[in-house]
């Protein structure tokens, strides 16, 4: 019997790091080495890097419209979750 191996979660900022790291001139193979990710795994972050860096920004402006909203706002949906 073959033993499967752990899939390991990679979170965007991780994904971010691999980007940038890339984008630097770092080789995928040292990398993989470094980062501890399978090489496969790096070149799909690497081909799909425009759709990780509009998700991140995507989810960056949600964020900081909901930190903009103000504390009325939260009282009331607060209030209306625990009634």
């Amino acid at each position: 019997m073959q033993v499967k191996n752990q899939q390991k979660t990679v979170n965007t900022k991780e994904k971010l790091d691999i980007i940038c790291r890339l984008e630097k001139g770092e080789r995928i193979v040292d990398m993989c080495c470094n980062v501890r990710l399978a090489h496969g795994f790096t070149r799909t972050v690497h081909d799909n890097d425009d759709g990780i860096k509009e998700t991140d920004e995507s989810v960056t402006k949600m964020f900081v419209c909901a930190t903009e909203l103000p504390q009325s706002f939260w009282n009331e949906l607060y209030q209306k979750l625990w009634m």
